[in-house]
């Protein structure tokens, strides 16, 4: 009799994780198609739906924690595609989807010592809501700004800015989990006026453009402001400028500052923000090391 209990529970859970499976890649679809694949009712509200779902319906074991982990692990394995490229969106947003698990998780094996499981819905909703920043979606993204300093050995000038670099040399490792790839540059100059277009290949959403003009030069600087910009990186935020400046450091000895200055599109932004920040002065000491070096 226990056997078959056992069986029968073990079926029931199976079913109701399928189920929750096909509930949460609904829900991603739907996010994605009304574009708020990007906002925090993604990155919190998704994993919340989960987790509650599964302490509702299955007959969770000791290990409340394990179950659900596990769950949310196998829908990152069915949604990597859908997410974007893959192993970069699984990676940043794996530690929050856990976290927000892990707390819903928590709260809901309090109350139940406690006996008051009613509680859950009126305790866990005010708090999703202070973790999310739900106001982020009507809100401009303040604009965020990374300076980059690299000293070289050598004097440098703006026009080193004409050549048509490798941007694979050298290539951070960083970038190759998955960040959309550059493939190559058409146009130079560093006049105002002039225009340059940055080809990126994404492994989801194909080829894409980044089209940057010159709007200010002088002899130690340039200013590009983007004119375009159909890569995948737009997704997770939009370029406003790119500054790049020369300062003498000595005899034969030049500093490059890189400034790019940009809005980050992902949210919650308390999160996303200093992981962009990282991305972002990677970028800029490649583009110094691609042109300069």
């Amino acid at each position: 009799m226990t056997r078959k209990s056992t069986k029968g529970s073990t079926k029931r859970n199976l079913y109701v994780l399928v189920g929750v499976l096909i509930v949460a890649s609904i829900t991603l679809r739907f996010l994605s198609d009304i574009n708020f694949e990007q906002s925090s009712i993604l990155f919190i509200g998704l994993p919340a739906l989960i987790t509650l779902l599964m302490i509702k319906y299955t007959k969770t074991p000791k290990n409340a924690y394990g179950v659900v982990f596990r769950v949310i692990t196998l829908f990152f394995l069915m949604s990597s595609i859908v997410l974007g490229e893959g192993i970069v969106c699984i990676l940043f947003s794996a530690p929050l989807f856990y976290g927000v698990a892990a707390l819903v998780v928590f709260i809901s094996e309090y109350l139940k010592k406690k006996n008051k499981e009613k509680l859950l819905s009126l305790i866990i909703a005010p708090v999703l809501l202070i973790i999310s920043q739900p106001f982020d979606i009507k809100v401009a993204p303040e604009v965020q700004v990374v300076e980059t300093f690299v000293t070289i050995e050598k004097d440098v000038s703006i026009d080193a800015l004409n050549k048509s670099p490798d941007f694979l040399k050298n290539y951070p490792n960083f970038f190759k989990i998955g960040f959309p790839k550059p493939l190559g540059i058409k146009g130079t100059g560093t006049n105002v006026g002039d225009s340059r277009d940055i080809q990126f290949e994404s492994n989801t959403k194909g080829i894409g453009t980044l089209s940057l003009e010159v709007i200010e030069q002088n002899k130690t600087s340039i200013t590009f402001k983007p004119t375009k910009d159909d890569t995948h990186i737009d997704h997770w935020l939009t370029w406003n400028e790119m500054k790049i400046e020369i300062i003498e450091s000595g005899p034969n000895q030049s500093t490059i500052k890189w400034t790019s200055q940009y809005q980050c599109d992902l949210g919650p932004r308390w999160y996303f923000e200093p992981l962009e920040e990282i991305t972002v002065g990677v970028m800029n000491k490649h583009l110094i090391d691609v042109y300069f070096n």
